[in-house]
């Protein structure tokens, strides 16, 4: 991760005054290089994609015994879906991957790659079922041992040299259905040895031809975009269990609508948050552009560690605008509508690095301790990972109950928390002129206190929003 640094035009983009109108600059913002998404045990073991630089997709079209073909049509929407420049310029189209992650990271990363031929799976899906057989294994090997397919064809697809091919995507034709549980979409991993000379499969997405053809749109990427945020090595922020929808929906990991979060966007080094030391001073009035085309957030917490990976408040001036436009004039099939009105969000992150045990025997995964420093070496029995998790499958913490702490959570503009009963969020979520938050009255802490138990003690007002700016004022009440 980038250290810190400020440009002038962050400063200058920034009208920031006390209440004796002293200018007050921002204080030093990430400049922790060791808490990094990278450095985890998880990013390292799934050989993620970093968040940053060219990245390229080897897309494989399969096709099982007995199933629908591709036709001409699909191939051509397959492309387009990943790769088209700006898709999104036509009629009834969504962003295309490559658009909308060039778009979100602001130029930070920009990802290419090329749809292969058909592969043609000489089993059925009810013989690979019965066999046991992993689904996208089976084109994989089919693929990988072709001999037409040469060394250095597949080295162009390895664009850090670390022998793995950086990303492959397998598009099955088969009808998402409920026959089989492997005709859905995910991100996951085989498990293969490093070769330079010819690279192999390793991090890999599985999707149907079904999810780019929607009641939504005639070609459709949400469901690639969401499954690239898995490539990135971002985790789902909707529930597993259902239940608390801590993030209420709106985001391209939650229920695969909108823009990426600020939070995501630090993780991928695509955004460095603005941060107030509230030590000389208690209060300021900030101007905050609007997030999607700014990249301007807030991050909120008197104790902080200076990394992604702690706990704090972040504040975001959304709009219905850029990445969200699309989502919030367009309802995303068994989605909520985005956010249409232009508002202020605030963020309770949970990003703090556990150090967790492995139990080989019984395969299982517990929580030692919170750390400040991610080891370069360690056991292969040992984790360092985020700890909190918006699913409780996959919640290592120190809180009582499994699952208590989420990763990122929207605190809303409401007096009861209306999101752990699995509702989704909706305008009126957001804050707005004449709003007020103060975290010693909110529902969505806990008596004021982050989860580390260390006391919030923020009052965010917004005094107005126009088109440009949203102008609020921030006091520390501790």
């Amino acid at each position: 991760m980038n250290k810190f640094f400020i440009s002038s035009l962050i400063l200058s983009s920034l009208l920031i005054f006390s209440c004796n109108s002293k200018e007050i600059l921002p204080s030093s913002s990430i400049s922790n290089t060791n808490l990094v998404l990278e450095n985890t045990t998880t990013f390292k073991e799934t050989h993620s994609l970093k968040g940053t630089g060219n990245k390229k997709l080897l897309v494989i079209p399969v096709t099982f015994k007995g199933e629908r073909e591709f036709t001409d049509e699909d191939l051509k929407i397959i492309n387009k879906a990943f790769f088209d420049e700006n898709l999104s310029s036509e009629e009834d189209c969504y962003y295309s991957l490559k658009e909308y992650y060039k778009k979100s990271s602001f130029n930070k990363v920009d990802i290419s790659g090329e749809v292969t031929d058909v592969v043609n799976v000489n089993y059925t899906v009810e013989e690979i079922t019965k066999e046991g057989s992993y689904f996208p294994g089976v084109p994989a090997l089919e693929y990988y041992d072709n001999k037409s397919v040469t060394d250095e064809y597949l080295r162009n697809f390895d664009l850090d040299s670390d022998g793995f091919i950086d990303s492959v995507v397998f598009v099955y034709s088969s009808k998402t259905s409920s026959r089989t549980g492997s005709f859905w979409a995910w991100v996951s991993n085989f498990d293969t040895e490093s070769n330079v000379n010819r690279p192999n499969f390793s991090r890999h997405m599985w999707v149907g031809l079904d999810f780019f053809k929607t009641s939504s749109y005639k070609v459709d990427a949400h469901t690639i975009i969401h499954e690239m945020g898995h490539l990135f090595n971002l985790k789902d922020y909707y529930p597993s269990d259902n239940y608390n929808l801590a993030l209420g929906g709106h985001n391209m990991m939650d229920y695969n609508i909108s823009d990426h979060d600020p939070y995501s966007k630090m993780l991928l080094n695509w955004t460095t948050p603005i941060y107030y030391d509230f030590k000389n001073y208690k209060e300021v009035n900030v101007k905050l552009k609007p997030f999607s085309s700014s990249n301007e957030v807030i991050l909120l917490n008197n104790k902080w560690n200076h990394s992604v990976m702690d706990e704090y408040l972040l504040i975001e001036f959304y709009t219905p605008t850029d990445l969200n436009y699309l989502d919030s004039i367009k309802q995303y099939e068994n989605r909520p509508l985005g956010f249409t009105k232009p508002g202020i969000k605030i963020y309770h992150v949970d990003s703090r690095i556990s150090k967790c045990l492995y139990d080989k025997n019984n395969k299982t995964l517990s929580f030692d301790s919170y750390v400040d420093t991610i080891p370069t070496n360690y056991d292969d029995d040992v984790y360092y990972i985020i700890g909190a998790s918006n699913s409780n499958s996959d919640s290592y913490t120190d809180s009582s109950r499994v699952g208590r702490y989420k990763q990122i959570a929207l605190i809303e503009n409401k007096e009861v928390n209306e999101l752990q009963n699995g509702s989704v969020a909706d305008d009126e979520s957001l804050f707005y002129e004449g709003d007020k938050f103060d975290s010693r009255k909110s529902a969505y802490l806990l008596n004021n206190k982050f989860n580390n138990k260390n006391e919030v003690n923020f009052v965010i007002s917004v005094n107005d929003i126009n088109t440009n700016f949203a102008s609020i004022n921030i006091k520390y009440v501790g």
